[in-house]
């Protein structure tokens, strides 16, 4: 169901994922602080593309299978926003606050993937107990 404990991270990682776009910056320079709403179109593709991904998991709540799989696609997906971040475009920046906050929804992705498996478990005991 959608009020379970797995959906509310899949929700905290969206959003945290959109603040990180049009909020905060993910490199600095001495004086430029570089946003994604202005540079790094692929990063930002890619976080909007997670970011879609979570809200869909949140709906594939019958398919416990199924969300565990956009789970762990949705955190290679930040993975590889997080790698262009790193060997493409730092090039003498320092990182900024929202690339260090991409471990957020990252670690909010392991969660809810800890929750739907515990989900499993108890659907499974129900099952032995019929």
């Amino acid at each position: 169901m959608i009020q379970r404990v797995q959906s509310l991270f899949f929700f905290f990682a969206s959003i945290c994922l959109v603040a990180i776009v049009f909020y905060f910056p993910v490199l600095q320079n001495q004086d430029i602080s570089f946003i994604l709403t202005e540079d790094f179109p692929i990063v930002r593709l890619l976080l909007f593309l997670s970011s879609g991904l979570s809200i869909f998991a949140i709906f594939q709540f019958k398919n416990r299978k199924r969300q565990i799989f956009i789970s762990a696609v949705t955190r290679f997906v930040i993975s590889i926003a997080f790698f262009l971040l790193l060997f493409l475009y730092s090039e003498g920046n320092q990182f900024g606050l929202g690339a260090i906050l991409l471990i957020v929804p990252f670690i909010s992705l392991i969660a809810a993937n800890f929750f739907i498996k515990k989900d499993e478990k108890l659907v499974k005991s129900a099952d032995r107990i019929r």
